[in-house]
């Protein structure tokens, strides 16, 4: 079982990856996430460059 340092530590990292991501639930296995729908995903980034791109 994660510790509650591991668990806030890898929801931090899950948020800076995707701000929308929610804990779904702890066990043996390690912390396991959810993330919003590919459309909300879609619509955050929609119209924002990418570091490639922007100047």
């Amino acid at each position: 079982m994660p510790t509650p340092r591991q668990i806030k530590e890898a929801f931090e990292a899950a948020k800076d990856l995707c701000p929308g991501a929610r804990i779904k639930g702890v066990g043996p296995e390690g912390v396991t996430f959810e993330y919003p729908s590919d459309r909300a995903a879609i619509d955050e980034w929609s119209n924002k460059p990418f570091s490639g791109d922007s100047a």
